[in-house]
């Protein structure tokens, strides 16, 4: 027995020893492979482009402090948080500045949701500076209505999630009078990364996650599935990946093709043109289909595509740094963006891609995300666009309240 146990014991220094070092040569791994990836990496961060602006600093690391939770249908939402510049409600919705309603105000009020990505949502902006709530502010002393504006954008939609929730706020009994679909990005990037129009962001991911729990043939993929990523997430692991020439710390794709075989096979992957035609029928179908939702349900739509740092013509020296990378991202982002602007105005689409273009100042912290200012420059042609619609609307109502009641039967 106590050969056994000494045995035992020195296995176990053993395996401890080998933990330990292996601990260490990953970590300085790690260090070394970080350092290379700064050096070699030109695109800045996002941060740099504040240039010292006072809350900054603290905005950023709230938002680097946002979750996501499951959400049904939709795949997912925020999870509340509060912080100084960036607040999400108890629904999963960024906070909105909106004029508090005044007791005997006889003004109809008219609700106002915002639907999209991280753009509406509000990356790189505080809650006062979102698209949501620079509509609310221009329309806040309207003589003719009030106007309650909701921010239900969440990172990373597309259309059809859009959609989808929408489905389910009417379902609940929610009745806007106006919807705002704010779009374009995540359309195209979420093609571009799975290779196939339609899909959600990181479709792969849903995919693999399918039903793990749920079984236990799903509990042993799980585990395998973790040990795998624990090891190919170790510095280690990332240092000989460097050393084979296939680093990719952001998953980029570096030519499109289909992800998820058994929903586009690749034998009839028709090319990048197929899918940039896609991108556009797809959220064509969407906004069709939004039209006939609103017609039910009495709402009025607008549908905006939005600008990229893609479609800027005038580039400030932080701008140009952001087209380093995958130069067939920016591709396909130009193509398609063409495809949308040759058939915008023949199906309602209002194309603002070029809306930032001669302005030579800086608008863009990232490729996709702006700052506050050329926000304020966007919604100023929101509240441009929606002020007839909205005194319509108002309108309708007043009119539709003055009717005489009807008569007993």
């Amino acid at each position: 027995m106590p050969e056994i146990a000494h045995l035992i014991a020195f296995i176990w220094i053993q395996v401890g020893v080998t933990l330990v070092l292996f601990s260490i040569i990953s970590m300085a791994s790690g260090l070394l492979v970080k350092k290379i990836r700064r050096a070699q990496d030109r695109i800045p961060d996002p941060i740099e482009a504040y240039q010292g602006t006072p809350w900054a600093t603290e905005y950023f690391r709230s938002l680097y402090q946002v979750r996501m939770r499951w959400y049904p249908y939709a795949y997912w939402n925020a999870t509340p948080m509060t912080s100084r510049y960036l607040n999400i409600d108890p629904n999963g919705n960024r906070v909105t500045w909106n004029q508090p309603h005044q007791p005997g105000d006889r003004r109809p009020v008219l609700r106002v949701f915002m639907m999209g990505g991280s753009t509406t949502w509000g990356t790189g902006v505080r809650d006062d500076h979102t698209l949501p709530s620079l509509l609310a502010q221009r329309f806040a002393r309207n003589p003719g209505f009030d106007i309650e504006v909701t921010n239900l954008a969440q990172i990373g939609y597309v259309t059809t999630q859009e959609l989808v929730l929408l489905y389910q706020l009417l379902r609940q009994g929610q009745r806007p009078d106006l919807v705002i679909f704010n779009d374009g990005v995540n359309d195209c990037f979420t093609a571009y990364q799975n290779g196939t129009a339609g899909l959600t962001q990181s479709e792969f991911f849903r995919a693999e996650e399918f039903s793990v729990l749920g079984s236990s043939w799903g509990r042993k993929k799980l585990y395998r599935t973790a040990l795998r990523t624990a090891l190919m997430s170790t510095g280690m692991a990332d240092l000989v990946k460097w050393l084979a020439g296939k680093d990719d710390p952001n998953m980029a794709p570096h030519q499109i093709k289909p992800i998820l075989p058994y929903l586009a096979p690749p034998q009839d992957f028709e090319g990048t043109d197929a899918v940039e035609r896609d991108v556009v029928d797809i959220y064509l179908f969407n906004i069709q289909f939004a039209r006939m939702v609103g017609e039910r349900y009495h709402f009025r739509s607008l549908y905006y595509w939005q600008p990229t740092v893609f479609s800027k013509r005038s580039l400030v020296p932080f701008e140009r740094k952001l087209l380093f990378g995958d130069p067939m991202r920016q591709e396909f982002f130009d193509q398609t963006y063409k495809r949308v602007a040759a058939i915008a105005r023949a199906n309602g689409i209002i194309d603002i891609s070029g809306i930032l273009n001669d302005r030579d100042k800086l608008d863009f912290i990232d490729p996709y995300h702006v700052n506050e200012s050329a926000n304020e420059i966007i919604a100023d042609r929101m509240a441009a666009d929606a002020g007839p619609v909205l005194a319509q609307l108002a309108r309708d109502k007043r009119a539709g309240s003055q009717e005489p009641a009807a008569t007993p039967r």
